[in-house]
């Protein structure tokens, strides 16, 4: 069944399938085909991806298509978390309605992906769906011109090995099988007790679903990890004023308080420059910052029992991002915790022991029925995409790199460093990344009498915008791009302006000229795509080796591609510094970033960010962005190419 097809998209979650209407609303024509592995569409919120009491951390309003709005028939009403099921179903008649269906082809597997002479050569492995799993597996190959890879952030789950599980007579649970195993474990009278490990807002999900179902909990949150996530209710008092959190994090002059390597797209350059570089700024912010944090911790009541202690995030939510859960429970799942239902331990764990014990480094031993190890979602693509020497100037995650390849992207960092702190010093006091965080198996527990060895660690994504392989932005020829790859809370807006961005970049209708992260004298230079720069930095070959004198900036000359691969390594660390409690050292992960964020990828399409209206008074004054504010932007976008 081998077929040829203009473009795939790889994923039928909320990216991939706004990708496809994005690009057959600009190219109706186009012959694109999504695939995707799952039974249903939806990625995380596919109908066998649902567990039971599943809810968005979204309010309604906020979670939907800008051009599809969730209508009052989803039984969904204002201030209300949406429920999963609500999700898949809006989903499916967003598929309905834009006819998409015809294009997405579910049970079915990409392998790998190699770029050949231009052109990608899909591995695909493709099944019937059996209620008795029976079904054969075909294999064939698609080829395609462009690859969009919409895997997104939750494609593949991190696996645990423990100590002592080969003797261990009881479940073992990953959170990713949690939709299938949960049913019969809720109803399974022999299961008393769970044993749940892990401190992320899917762990809390875990706690709330067993514990309110009556099973006796131990939550373990290990003492030399990064602690439990803030969890918050989804409104809070900032002093007298009553405030949606989803909107303060999408509320322009809030935004100013973080700072954020690409603040300038956001047209009040200036007013960042004077409050994160001035003497007394930084003061500011770091004052802003505590009182939030303050808030979180007071009014979602960790502070009010002593039980609750336990829960309180290690350091500010300042560096912490959309790690960050919202307390989306019918009830208040510390009460749990304060009548003993939840036990809290804040200990790392050495193994399992015996058929039903769970061994803790001061000693102590708990017999459980049940381990559910919530222990998060790899980032790396989940595609085995080829040829190798190729990954490090696609900044695709990899243990392949060269030793040229990683001294290439050593040196950029190096720099990259040098330049976020002086623009940003506050960010140099942050906490360290955890030690296991790239690691390739981060949740492993190596045996203490075990010799200690290098465990293989991950590069981070590198990505120019956080979409693009650096080595294809001026190499004349596009065929890739991946999305879903940053991660931000207004979700549903940011798959489809990238959408957008991804139709324009791989068919090269972007500006010829896009503003530069880096930043001169306080100002952010053009980056002209297509010609020779001055003012550049180290002269590098972006498919890995150095090429020529690597302190080639110093004489004032690069190119175009230089200048590229050193705006992506500022893209890339300035994660690493903003956010090392969150998942920045890994991927671009933020929270008070979105919207200057979507300005400077608006800005690449040339249209203006600024959407409110009565120009700066409309932007500080005009209240949170939302959904409406950026509906009809590839209509937009597609009459003003029509008019030039």
């Amino acid at each position: 069944m081998d077929q040829h097809v203009d473009v795939v998209v790889v994923g039928a979650g909320i990216q991939g399938l706004a990708v496809a209407k994005t690009f057959l609303s600009c190219e109706p024509d186009i012959n694109l085909l999504v695939l995707d592995s799952n039974l249903s569409i939806g990625g995380t919120w596919s109908k066998e991806s649902l567990y039971p009491g599943l809810r968005s951390n979204n309010l309604l309003g906020t979670f939907e298509y800008t051009d599809f709005p969730m209508h009052e028939g989803y039984g969904v009403e204002k201030e209300q978390h949406i429920p999963g099921t609500v999700i898949h179903g809006y989903l499916c008649d967003f598929v309905k309605h834009f006819d998409l269906m015809k294009h997405i082809r579910l049970c079915t597997k990409v392998v790998s992906a190699e770029e050949v002479d231009g052109n990608w050569v899909l591995k695909i492995v493709s099944w019937q769906p059996s209620p008795n799993e029976n079904s054969k597996a075909s294999e064939y190959t698609i080829t395609c011109d462009k690859l969009v890879m919409a895997t997104g952030l939750t494609c593949a789950p991190v696996q645990m090995s423990i100590p002592g599980s080969s003797t261990f007579m009881r479940p073992i649970v990953n959170f990713s099988k949690l939709a299938s195993a949960a049913p019969e474990l809720l109803k399974d009278p022999s299961v008393q007790h769970i044993t749940i490990y892990g401190g992320s807002k899917s762990a809390h999900d875990c706690v709330y679903l067993f514990a309110s179902a009556g099973k006796r909990i131990t939550w373990i949150i290990r003492e030399s990890g990064h602690g439990p996530t803030y969890m918050a209710p989804g409104h809070i008092y900032l002093g007298p004023f009553r405030c949606w959190l989803e909107a303060l994090a999408a509320t322009r002059w809030l935004t100013w308080m973080s700072p954020c390597i690409w603040g300038d797209a956001d047209g009040f350059g200036w007013i960042r420059r004077l409050i994160h570089r001035s003497s007394w700024g930084p003061r500011i912010v770091e004052t802003f910052w505590n009182k939030l944090t303050s808030d979180l911790v007071s009014q979602s009541g960790l502070n009010t029992h002593e039980k609750l202690k336990t829960l309180i995030p290690n350091g500010s939510a300042f560096w912490m991002a959309t790690g960050l859960g919202v307390l989306n429970y019918p009830t208040d799942i510390h009460d749990l915790v304060i009548s003993g239902q939840v036990e809290v331990v804040r200990k790392d764990i050495t193994g399992l022991e015996g058929e039903s014990g769970v061994k803790f480094s001061d000693g102590r031993l708990v017999q459980t029925d049940v381990f559910v190890a919530s222990t998060g979602w790899k980032f790396t693509p989940g595609v085995n995409l080829l040829p190798e020497v190729k990954l490090a100037g696609w900044g695709v995650p990899s243990t392949k790199y060269t030793p040229e390849q990683m001294g290439m992207w050593d040196d950029l960092n190096q720099e990259a460093d040098v330049e976020i702190l002086e623009r940003f010093p506050l960010l140099a006091s942050g906490p360290q990344v955890a030690e296991n965080y790239m690691l390739v198996n981060p949740a492993d527990i190596v045996p203490a009498a075990e010799k200690p060895r290098k465990r293989e660690e991950y590069t981070p994504w590198r990505l120019w915008r956080g979409m693009a392989p650096p080595s294809q932005v001026t190499s004349g020829k596009r065929n890739l791009v991946f999305l879903g790859m940053v991660s931000n809370i207004q979700k549903m807006i940011k798959t489809e302006i990238s959408s957008l961005w991804a139709y324009a970049y791989l068919n090269n209708q972007l500006e010829d000229s896009v503003m530069a992260l880096s930043a001169t004298d306080g100002h952010a230079p053009t980056l002209n795509l297509e010609q020779h720069v001055m003012n550049g930095h180290s002269n590098k070959n972006p498919n890995g080796s150095a090429n020529g004198n690597r302190n080639s900036h110093a004489k004032g000359v690069s190119t175009a591609a230089d200048e590229v691969m050193y705006d992506t390594a500022l893209f890339s660390r300035f994660g690493r510094w903003r956010c090392p409690r969150g998942q920045g050292a890994r991927l671009p992960d933020f929270v008070f970033d979105g919207i200057p964020y979507f300005d400077l990828i608006l800005g690449d399409l040339g249209m203006s960010g600024w959407r409110k209206g009565w120009g700066w008074f409309g932007e500080v004054f005009g209240g949170a962005y939302g959904p409406k504010e950026y509906n009809g932007v590839t209509s937009e976008w597609l009459a003003k190419k029509k008019r030039t």
